[in-house]
């Protein structure tokens, strides 16, 4: 509808119209970009753009800490420290979670005017502190050092098997949970395996070989019980372990006459008198020592009883 001449709208009107058209062809415009394949269209050209952007790529070096400084601000002057024999590798520091908190401790021995020293370090929000000081006098090298369930409350305990050329070597098994050393229970030994339980709560136990002559070894399986160490049956672990070991040896060496004594004795107490009887048997074929002979002799009798 137009409006009528003389009413001074027409100027108005024609200014709408243009206005009409014009928005008109952009609206066109935009519902041309705005359709689903043009979007379509428009979003894949962005995504091919933006892998084309090489972005800056940021790398996280924690800075790198050196434990031996931290050791050796806890050493006393003239201290120096020990590194254990075993486990096979092992350094002179060590680290373990001995209170239960998810954080390892550091673990290191040294040697002091008055014997051996173990230091366990623990790191709080800010620095290092001595957690627990063992000492072990008279003693002067680490033979074995590892960390086992022995006292059953699913935290492991610091085992230290120390040695001097005097006192042999001793096994301490320590509690440093509660942040003092609490001395759990001490043996001698010439060597040892720990042997793990499946089982978090359940104690682990430990296989010592005592070495009574040169070459000859007697085995006990102990397992510590809360109030003393007690002896368990080791069956299984002389057949599984022990005689497999032994029998290893003596095809490298048939002619190894203690070889032969030591399997019959791991015969004996595994039960099985039939074969410890041809351990014998096969040992006197050796040419033994008039020693050996001794021991070979009291072994058969006891076997013939």
């Amino acid at each position: 509808m137009k409006p009528p001449k003389g009413s001074g709208l027409e100027a108005l009107d024609r200014m709408i119209r243009r206005s009409a058209r014009f928005y008109s062809g952009i609206f066109k415009h935009y519902s041309d970009f705005f359709s689903a394949d043009r979007l379509r269209q428009n979003m894949q050209t962005a995504l091919k753009r933006f892998r084309s952007i090489e972005l800056p790529k940021f790398t996280y070096r924690p800075p790198k800490v050196d434990y031996h400084n931290i050791v050796n601000s806890f050493l006393p002057p003239g201290a120096r420290l020990v590194k254990p024999r075993y486990p096979e590798h092992a350094g002179d520091i060590r680290f373990a979670d001995l209170d239960g908190d998810g954080r390892k401790e550091i673990i290191a021995s040294y040697v002091a005017g008055d014997g051996l020293r173990t230091l366990v370090l623990k790191k709080d929000e800010v620095q290092w502190y001595r957690m627990a000081e063992i000492s072990n006098p008279g003693f002067s090298g680490i033979h074995y050092v590892t960390c086992a369930n022995i006292s059953g409350n699913s935290r492991k305990d610091l085992l230290l098997g120390v040695e001097s050329g005097q006192q042999g070597r001793t096994l301490f098994a320590y509690s440093v949970s509660d942040g003092d050393p609490r001395k759990i229970f001490s043996r001698g030994y010439s060597k040892l395996e720990v042997l793990r339980s499946p089982s978090r709560t359940s104690r682990d136990v430990l296989a010592l070989w005592h070495e009574d002559d040169p070459g000859i070894y007697r085995i006990e399986l102990v397992r510590w019980n809360g109030i003393d160490i007690e002896q368990i049956d080791k069956t299984r672990y002389l057949a599984t372990k022990v005689l497999p070991w032994y029998i290893s040896k003596l095809r490298q060496d048939p002619g190894d006459t203690t070889g032969w004594y030591n399997l019959a004795v791991t015969f004996m107490d595994a039960g099985d008198s039939m074969n410890a009887a041809r351990a014998v048997r096969y040992a006197l074929e050796t040419d033994p020592d008039p020693v050996m002979r001794d021991r070979l002799t009291e072994l058969r009798q006891k076997l013939d009883r």
